[in-house]
């Protein structure tokens, strides 16, 4: 197939033209050409900023498209009119108002469209718009926590940053609570199925709920680090005293007071399209190897600025000291 991805060049977008070019497809890129330039050098490249100008997509033959870049929904109502093809993409699970608060699932209320112009509801905005231009030839993908190699974001890369290091590490919160998370490689791959089979609907794209735990993520980590770092838990409850900030200080920490669906999201549809998710050890260990290899080094800037911040000591220290 003529594949046209939109982006390729960075985390989920670069394991979509590697899954591609594997499968022998005939692959064109459309990026701005900061990032990934050596990368791919079978694929035909377009470069240009879909926010000022598609008209290079114009008039070219694609069987389908994978926008895994599209956050303002001008720039997708753009793209997905210039082209007459299948057209996947990438949205979140931000487009549902009540998560992560609570739980959701495929059919659950999402922004219609409607709410302040930010994150979640402007990716809804995008779905939208993609499929007004492309009436019944959309597929949305609302992502969960998208881990992995390459991952600029880098929040399962901070938990094994951490622990290669080796020592006490504060883990946070439930050892036993339940974690959802879905490897870039396997989202990539499934994807490129819902292009082939030119599936439409809309589809939650992340593992199952229960498919693994934070103390067996961790455990794999040190597992894979060969660190021999000794993880110490630290109650919600201490940790909030402490004054904490969930997700962001410590990555992956979604408490059950504020954030109950984080981990519950519902994959029904999805997994009946063919989603399938590798074991998180092995997502685990992969990235452990790529960042052995120096992987953080290609990330340069990308991402810098959403990126968690490596923990002090005395913050750490102090954390410690309320571990159990």
């Amino acid at each position: 197939m003529r594949i046209l991805v939109l982006g390729g060049t960075v985390f989920l977008g670069r394991h979509v033209a590697a899954e591609a070019l594997a499968r022998g497809h005939e692959l064109t890129l459309f990026t701005r050409g900061i990032h990934g330039a050596e990368l791919f050098p079978e694929a035909e490249r377009i470069r240009g900023d879909r926010s000022k100008d598609v008209s290079a997509l114009r008039d070219r033959l694609f069987d389908a498209v994978i926008d895994t870049s599209g956050y303002k929904p001008a720039d997708v109502a753009a793209s997905a009119g210039a082209v007459d093809a299948h057209y996947v993409f990438v949205s979140s699970c931000n487009a549902y108002p009540g998560w992560p608060a609570e739980v959701v699932g495929e059919d659950s209320p999402d922004w219609a469209g409607g709410g302040p112009s930010e994150y979640g509801p402007d990716k809804v905005r995008c779905e939208r718009a993609a499929e007004a231009a492309l009436p019944g030839r959309v597929a949305v993908v609302r992502a969960g926590l998208i881990v992995g190699p390459h991952d600029g974001v880098f929040r399962l890369p901070w938990w094994v940053r951490r622990i290669a290091l080796g020592g006490d590490v504060p883990a946070p919160g439930d050892r036993g609570r339940e974690l959802q998370v879905i490897d870039a490689r396997d989202l990539a791959a499934w994807m490129l199925d819902l292009a082939e089979q030119r599936v439409a609907g809309v589809f939650n794209g992340t593992g199952p709920a229960g498919m693994t735990t934070m103390g067996e993520l961790l455990g794999a980590a040190v597992e894979a680090t060969g660190s021999g770092a000794r993880l110490r838990w630290i109650t919600d409850e201490r940790l909030r005293a402490l004054g904490v900030e969930p997700w962001t200080e410590l990555p992956l920490w979604a408490p059950d007071d504020e954030m109950a669906g984080t981990w519950k999201v519902g994959t029904e549809r999805a997994r009946a399209a063919g989603l399938r998710c590798r074991p998180a050890a092995e997502t685990v260990a992969d990235v452990a190897a790529w960042l052995r290899d120096g992987g953080e080094a290609e990330l340069s800037d990308w991402g810098s600025h959403a990126r968690p911040a490596p923990m002090g000591a005395a913050r750490e220290s102090a954390l410690l000291a309320q571990a159990d």
